[in-house]
Formats: C-alpha cells, sequence, structure tokens
C-alpha cells in the first residue's frame, strides 16, 4: 500500500485536496469494482464520464481522483487531476514503483502486423539471453507464464498494462513488448511506460469511425513516438524503428527523436533482407549478414522479422543472434497458421479481417501456385470497407465463399450483400454458416492448391446477436479434413 499524498507526488498536476493519509492497495476505473483501499479515478469516456460515478465509488470506500470538485460524502479523501485520462496511468505505476522506468519497454504498432512483431521481438530477445515479456492481442506474458488476452483489447487498459509490467518485473523479465493501438495511444493507455524503442510496421488506413480521417488516424500512431522520445533516459538512446518500403515512412521519418533506424527489402536501409525467396532471406546490419528462414510464410512476414530485427538491434542485439531467434520463431496462432492433417493442399487460417489485410494475405498466398481458394465474411465493423473485401477476393482468388464473421446485432445476410457489391468478376457463393463454409471450400480443394480460412484467426468466440458463442477455427478446419478422410480427428461443434 502506498499514501494517498506519496501517489499524487508521482503524479504531473495531481494536488491532494483531503485524506493524504489514506491508504492505496489498488487503482481502478470501474465504480463498481471499487472498495476501501482502493483509488477509484474518474476518466472522461465517448459516451460515459467516470465523474457521473464517483460518488458511487466513494459510498463503497474508495478515495477519489477527479478533475473537478463534486459533492461528495463526508470524509472522502480524494486527489485533483489535471486530466484524468494520462494519470490513470501515472497513478498506476506509481503504485507499482515505475516498472516501466525498472525495465527496456519496446512498442509496437502499425496497421497490420503488431502481434507477429511484439511476438517476434520477444522470442529474440528471449533467445538471445534477454527474458522479455509481452503484452499482445494474442496473450499476456510474464516470466515465461503466458496466458490468453481475453480483455477485448489489444492494448489493455493502463490500470492492467502498469499491473503487467510489475508481473514481468518481479518474475525475472529483463524486458518488456508491448503491441500498442491507435485507440490506445489516444486514449493514454500506455501513458508512463517509458518506452526506449518504439517499431511501425506499416499505416494504412483503419479505425476511422473512431478516429474520423485517415490524417487523424496517422496522427494518432505518431503519437507513440512522441512517448518514446519525451520518455525518462534509462540508458538506450530513445529509438523509432521505422519501414523504409512503406508510405508512412516520410511522414514519421520527420518526428523528432533521438536516433532512427530504418528496414526494409527494397531500398538501402540500416537493417534489410536481400535474397528474399518466400521465407528465406539474408538479414543485413552494420555488422554483416546472416541467413534466417522463417516459420511464416509470406512477403509481409519477412517484413515483421525485419521489424523485430531493427527493435532488438536497438537493444544492442548482436547479429547472429538476431538471426538465430528469428529461424526459431514458431509462429503465431492464427497469423497465416498453417493446418497440416494429411491433405494434399495447403491450409491457412489468418485473422485478416478488413479489405487491406485481406488484399495483403490472398496476394502473398496467390505465389504459392495452383488454385487459391478463401473463406471469409464481413464483421460489424463500420469502418471496414465490405465491398473491398470482395474486390480482393475476386482479384486474388479462383474461388472464396462469403459467410458470417462477428455480425453481432448486423444481418449477416446483409453484410454479405454489402461483399457481394464488390465481388463482380468473381466466382464465388454465399454460405452463411460458417462450419459449412469452411467444408465446402475444403472439398474444392484438390493437390497443391491452398484454402485461406480469414478473419477468425486466433479468436475463440463467433459475436452473435445473442452473445458469444465458442469458437475455434482450427479445430473446424481440422474437423472439415478429417470429414474428407484425411487425419483421424473427431468433428468440431
Amino acid at each position: 500500500m502506498v499514501l494517498l499524498s506519496l501517489l499524487a507526488a508521482d503524479v504531473p498536476g495531481a494536488a491532494v485536496v483531503a485524506g493524504g493519509d489514506y491508504d492505496v492497495r489498488r487503482v481502478v476505473q470501474d465504480s463498481r469494482q471499487a472498495m476501501p483501499g482502493d483509488l477509484f479515478v474518474a476518466v472522461r469516456g465517448l459516451r460515459v464520464d467516470g465523474h457521473d460515478f464517483a460518488c458511487r465509488a466513494a459510498a463503497l470506500g474508495a478515495a477519489l481522483a477527479l478533475e473537478r470538485p463534486l459533492p461528495l460524502p463526508p470524509g472522502t479523501a480524494w486527489v485533483r487531476l489535471a486530466d484524468g485520462r494520462p494519470a490513470l496511468g501515472h497513478l498506476a505505476a506509481a503504485l507499482h514503483g515505475r516498472p516501466a522506468r525498472r525495465l527496456p519497454i519496446v512498442g509496437v504498432t502499425g496497421t497490420a502486423g503488431k502481434s507477429t512483431a511484439t511476438h517476434m521481438t520477444a522470442h529474440v530477445l528471449a533467445s538471445a539471453g534477454v527474458p522479455a515479456g509481452y503484452l499482445s492481442t494474442l496473450e499476456a506474458c510474464a516470466g515465461a507464464v503466458a496466458v490468453d488476452n481475453r480483455s477485448g483489447q489489444s492494448t489493455m487498459e493502463a490500470t492492467e498494462v502498469q499491473t503487467w509490467l510489475a508481473r514481468m518485473r518481479e518474475r525475472g523479465d529483463r524486458a518488456a513488448v508491448l503491441e500498442v493501438t491507435s485507440h490506445a495511444l489516444v486514449q493514454d493507455r500506455v501513458s508512463a511506460c517509458d518506452f526506449d524503442v518504439v517499431a511501425y510496421t506499416n499505416i494504412g488506413i483503419d479505425h476511422l469511425d473512431y478516429h474520423g480521417t485517415p490524417e487523424a488516424y496517422r496522427q494518432a500512431k505518431a503519437r507513440l513516438i512522441h512517448l518514446c522520445a519525451t520518455a525518462p533516459a534509462k540508458g538506450t538512446p530513445k529509438t523509432v524503428v521505422l519501414n523504409r518500403d512503406d508510405a508512412s515512412f516520410a511522414m514519421l521519418a520527420e518526428l523528432p527523436v533521438e536516433r532512427r533506424i530504418t528496414y526494409g527489402i527494397d531500398h538501402p536501409v540500416d537493417v534489410r533482407a536481400v535474397d528474399v525467396c518466400d521465407r528465406s532471406f539474408r538479414l543485413t546490419t552494420a555488422e554483416g549478414c546472416a541467413p534466417v528462414r522463417l516459420a511464416m510464410t509470406g512477403r509481409h512476414n519477412v517484413a515483421n522479422a525485419l521489424c523485430a530485427a531493427g527493435a532488438c538491434v536497438a537493444l544492442g542485439v548482436p547479429l547472429e543472434r538476431v538471426a538465430a531467434g528469428l529461424s526459431t520463431f514458431p509462429g503465431l496462432r492464427g497469423r497465416l497458421e498453417a493446418v497440416c492433417h494429411g491433405q494434399p493442399f495447403r491450409v491457412y487460417i489468418d485473422f485478416a479481417h478488413s479489405a487491406v489485410a485481406l488484399e495483403c494475405v490472398l496476394r502473398e498466398l496467390r505465389r504459392g501456385g495452383g488454385r487459391l481458394f478463401s473463406v471469409f465474411g464481413a464483421t460489424a465493423r463500420a469502418d471496414h470497407d465490405r465491398p473491398g473485401m470482395g474486390r480482393a477476393a475476386a482479384r486474388h482468388a479462383d474461388h472464396f465463399v462469403i459467410t458470417t464473421d462477428d455480425p453481432v446485432t448486423e444481418d449477416p445476410a446483409d453484410l454479405a450483400r454489402q461483399v457481394e457489391s464488390g465481388a463482380a468478376g468473381g466466382r464465388y457463393e454465399v454460405i452463411l454458416d460458417r462450419r459449412a463454409a469452411i467444408r465446402r471450400a475444403l472439398a474444392l480443394a484438390g493437390p497443391g492448391d491452398t484454402v485461406l480460412l480469414a478473419g477468425k484467426g486466433h479468436e475463440r468466440t463467433m459475436q452473435l446477436a445473442a452473445g458469444r458463442e465458442p469458437w475455434d477455427e482450427r479445430a473446424e478446419a481440422v474437423a472439415g479434413l478429417a470429414e474428407l478422410g484425411y487425419g483421424d480427428a473427431p468433428p468440431a461443434g
């Protein structure tokens, strides 16, 4: 526990108004969780203002952190804040002893490839003798113990991020790698993370329902460089790792930071892949050259590997160890994950659930020879280009099946029609039952062909109007293959 007065003293713009001797054991932002010993931080959101629930938290015995005075129960301990959003992270960090100041911190952002680059970076560091915890869309890991990320957010809330950073330190990790989204940057979920290295995979157009314009989205991503450049010094030069092959490079390269490391395939850069042949290439840096063979296929995964390599080079990992770490990375669940069950054709599961991502992965798989089949659906996210998904599939797939993918409260048939509106010229079917759609695509494939099951990836549920239902894309693929006589797995579902 930490005295409220000591916590406030460690947070810019915070001042104790009453009850400085209150012992804080936890920082929370949900009034329903509040209890004696907690500090409830009132955060203003898009639809809800935490100040509206402050009195409820006080009645449950919590101290308060507020941006403005409120009529509070007598004897309530509270702190005045300049801005609740960044203060939430700083208060949580102060409570845990500022763990980010005792670890090298890497932040990875981008439109696509964030999770893969995050996991690759942590794996390379660990294989080079630097145990690294990580937080990603898929998992949270501290001390080599990983658990599924069930928060529903690729980047957790600030209180959870700081709790995990503290856990990493306690369990012996010597670095941390965080996947950072544009939402998290705007909402200050990574305040007090004190980044040393930040790496960018790419920047396309995404989340316009939240950010409003492509420019606002790009500026949100760019905030990560500012967080790194202005963080307390810890011995490593504040570094940004940039993709020279991406259109975002020119804009990001203008932002002030102590050091830049560039990577790419097509341009002279600090970290480069040459002689690229599918998943094999030679990694070149100022130290020389070393061979790499990835477990994951595709040029975009070569780029993800270079992003991870750049981050590790920034932390001083030698070239040979970077190359060895990339070559032993086993791949990532739901990211071009191969399903091998004795069938004479290739089956991949991927998280691609937008037009841009689907275009990327289909284009890569098109290089593999044979016919290309795909199964995918449009989600309920309003900012997704549903006709664009149809265009991407019509452009690259020989045959595709439009199906259901997290429709939530929208009509799956209507979502499918919107995809169809862009699919002119393509060969396709609409099968809304995703289980049946997968089996149809597998039945169409023959020797040397490729089947892509896109959209669900690592996820374990399907979001329908009635709520979340269990879903396992890999299990469904294996079951479908078994029904065709490959392997001996029992049917799924």
